[in-house]
């Protein structure tokens, strides 16, 4: 056995060696600690920089689609307004074109009654030229007059009918030569104006139903396209609703996300840093220990050469 002070030496190395193989553990367990905090923290940052794009993403699509659909519901206003327009231009682009129609055929109807009666005043006039007395044909000369004085109304051969009707009157009294020639001359003037002005009106009659026909086309062109993009706009109000709605949730979701991972890094960050401060302090007071632990197996040591030399000198 050993003297005491040799004893207290060993004891001393002992506690040293304790206090160093402590350091080693704890410096490895610190070691452990930030790769731990530098992982988790790398981690955390990581969603939270996710959620705060996600959540700026949701936003710029929030406001964007807020205004396309704001647009889109002024366009499909005014579409629907043009398909009104457009249904009334049809609506009376064909009542005009019927009341046209029924226009055009009472006075086709009137022309061919007066060139049917015209036609009767001729064979009547040429019977009487050919012999036949006034008084066979009165009952037809007095249908025909009244014929001729029905049509002049709506005539605007008025000024050509005038002269016929006086004629036909004085024929009954009076059926010379001269003057069936006259009269025939008259109604031969008369049917060429009404078939003239009759072609005329059927010219008229045929190029307004041709306009009336490729306007038709274009109206109803035009409605098959406001009807479709309305259809296309209503679709889009309808998406850009949806996207609204998933646009504000998203920003709901990846706020709250945001707040969690946040916390989670600050949390993290905060026992990080106390596991770093207790490391610091523990390893200042270890090495605090570990100098008196030395300094103390130095003095021993010294005392110890220094017993030994007397020992030595005595012997």
């Amino acid at each position: 056995a050993g003297s005491p002070i040799d004893q207290i030496d060993v004891l001393l190395a002992q506690i040293r060696q304790e206090l160093v193989d402590q350091q080693a553990s704890d410096d490895e367990a610190n070691r452990t600690n930030q790769a731990n905090c530098e992982s988790l923290l790398a981690q955390f940052d990581q969603d939270r920089r996710y959620h705060a794009q996600e959540r700026d993403n949701a936003q710029t699509r929030l406001v964007e689609t807020t205004a396309a659909l704001e647009q889109a519901e002024k366009d499909l206003a005014a579409t629907i307004t043009a398909i009104g327009v457009n249904a009334r231009r049809l609506e009376e682009g064909q009542n005009q074109r019927d009341a046209q129609r029924r226009e055009y055929l009472v006075r086709n109807d009137d022309y061919e009654t007066a060139i049917k009666a015209v036609d009767e005043a001729s064979t009547l006039v040429q019977h009487l030229r050919s012999g036949s007395s006034f008084a066979q044909l009165k009952g037809r000369f007095q249908r025909v007059q009244s014929q001729f004085s029905e049509s002049m109304k709506n005539s605007k051969h008025s000024h050509l009918y005038t002269p016929i009707i006086a004629s036909l009157t004085q024929l009954a009294a009076k059926a010379d030569q001269e003057q069936v020639k006259k009269i025939l001359a008259l109604l031969a003037d008369l049917r060429s104006n009404l078939v003239s002005n009759k072609a005329s009106d059927q010219a008229t009659e045929e190029q307004q139903a041709a306009d009336w026909a490729r306007l038709r086309a274009d109206l109803e062109a035009e409605r098959e396209s406001l009807l479709s993009r309305r259809q296309s706009l209503e679709s889009a109000i309808e998406t850009y609703r949806r996207i609204i709605v998933e646009s504000q949730e998203a920003i709901e979701y990846h706020t709250v996300e945001y707040e969690k991972a946040n916390d989670n890094w600050n949390n993290e960050f905060e026992q990080c840093q106390v596991l770093s401060r207790q490391y610091i302090l523990v390893t200042q007071a270890r090495s605090r220990e570990l100098d008196i632990i030395s300094r103390l197996i130095e003095h021993f040591e010294t005392k110890l050469r220094g017993l030994k030399e007397y020992m030595i000198e005595r012997l």
